[in-house]
């Protein structure tokens, strides 16, 4: 699958993303109470699906007329995987990119971004829009002594731009192929009417550029149907429910959400710094307000100890290590998302519940989750606050009406600033009692 270009333009340059597996997670779909399908985008070159957002986006910066048989230069500010993902792709395509990147990026970022063949890593300023600012002001301006005079100089954006939410439509395209077909006439039934045969999509959200391009990517699809005659809409047709998940303290598009307005988080303060966009595109904004037709768009916000919680379900289920900014949608599918209130608001409410369980399931070692993440729902083991909805998964909450045949799909985003030593502290953490 090549870039969202004119025709002509695409033979001229390889796809630099790949096309990633849809599979059906047994334990994940055991404690969500559904069917969990996760869309593997950690197994992209960079390791995220910033290949897409970024691969498209050089892409439509090579077919553009001006740019045609001339030294083509990228840059790119990023917290680090979109910058990683430029550089990928920049170098697969045969251009160098130099990246520059917030203070706050971590040496381990730092390595793989020069590891990946940077031609420079730069770091300056509090956030991406700091970098951004310096990127495009001074870096772009200088002249090295080896740099051809007609070399263009291109800067990209990690979030915010057509091209980018188009490569990232590209998950919706291969969701197409990859869903399984409804089974049997309840399921036709309940997925008559729309673009997908799938009850809800999981996302986390930086700036928006991944759920923009889920948007696009299913509305774009439905008008295919449409034109084709094969759209077939009822009354009680349900919409497919987008869940745009952030952590506290990177929660720009909830803020908005809330004042009904574009506003500016003062600084992040959430350890998911890839999540670290001060304001969300507004796009992203327009799209939670009032999605197409046949979509419904959720905000969620979790704790970093949620994310760290879905990181190593991760880990433990599926062999699978990514960073918090994707771990936060696996807690935000199956985790207790009451917990966190009942702990700060009952303590002696809490100290039972957790006594409850140990006398239930006293044999088994706690992992680190603080629940019982291996428990099936709606079984006898469940307390009274439990069966009432009182500890429900933020899915549960927003979807209320799933049932075991329901189908969500977990954008597993991935991120390459985590490593198993951040996954055992962040698990010794929780043992403690990280909230």
């Amino acid at each position: 699958m090549g870039s969202i270009a004119p025709e002509q333009a695409r033979p001229s340059f390889k796809t630099p993303w790949v096309q990633t597996p849809l599979v059906e997670s047994a334990a994940l779909s055991r404690a969500a109470g559904c069917r969990v399908f996760l869309k593997l985008e950690n197994v992209q070159p960079s390791g995220s699906f910033k290949s897409r957002a970024m691969g498209n986006q050089i892409l439509s910066h090579l077919v553009k007329p001006e740019n045609i048989n001339r030294p083509v230069h990228f840059y790119a500010s990023s917290g680090g995987n979109a910058g990683l993902a430029a550089v990928c792709a920049a170098r697969s395509l045969g251009y160098p990119c130099t990246v520059v990147v917030p203070l706050s990026t971590k040496p381990l970022m730092v390595q793989k971004l020069r590891t990946a063949g940077a031609a420079d890593v730069i770091q300056h300023g509090e956030t991406f829009f700091e970098a951004g600012d310096y990127m495009q002001n001074v870096i772009m301006k200088q002249k090295s002594d080896n740099e051809s005079e007609n070399v263009a100089k291109i800067a990209l954006h990690p979030f915010d731009n057509e091209p980018i939410w188009l490569g990232n439509s590209t998950i919706v395209d291969e969701l197409v192929s990859q869903l399984p077909a409804p089974a049997g006439e309840q399921e036709e039934a309940t997925h008559q009417g729309r673009p997908l045969p799938v009850d809800a999509i999981i996302c986390s959200v930086g700036g928006g550029g991944l759920l923009n391009g889920l948007v696009m990517g299913i509305e774009r699809e439905r008008q295919s149907l449409k034109k084709s005659g094969r759209y077939a809409p009822s009354p009680s047709s349900k919409p497919i429910h987008l869940l745009a998940i952030e952590t506290d303290g990177t929660d720009s598009l909830a803020a908005a959400v809330a004042k009904k307005s574009l506003v500016s988080l003062p600084k992040i303060t959430s350890q998911a710094t890839s999540l670290g966009a001060i304001k969300v595109s507004e796009r992203t904004f327009q799209y939670a307000l009032s999605p197409p037709t046949g979509i419904a768009v959720h905000s969620a916000v979790l704790s970093d100890a949620d994310a760290a919680r879905g990181v190593l379900r991760l880990v433990d289920d599926e062999r699978l290590l990514v960073e918090l900014a994707c771990g936060v949608c696996v807690e935000a599918a199956v985790g207790d998302a009451g917990k966190a209130q009942l702990l700060s608001s009952d303590g002696a409410e809490a100290q039972r519940v957790a006594k409850k369980r140990k006398r239930v399931h006293g044999s088994r070692r706690d992992e680190g989750y603080g629940d019982d993440h291996l428990s099936p729902p709606e079984t006898e083991t469940e307390d009274a606050d439990s069966r009432s909805g009182h500890l429900q998964s933020k899915l549960k909450q927003l979807v209320p009406d799933l049932n075991r045949d329901s189908r969500v799909v977990i954008v597993v985003c991935g991120g390459s600033n985590v490593t198993i030593d951040t996954a055992v502290e962040w698990r010794t953490m929780l043992q403690e009692g990280w909230a």
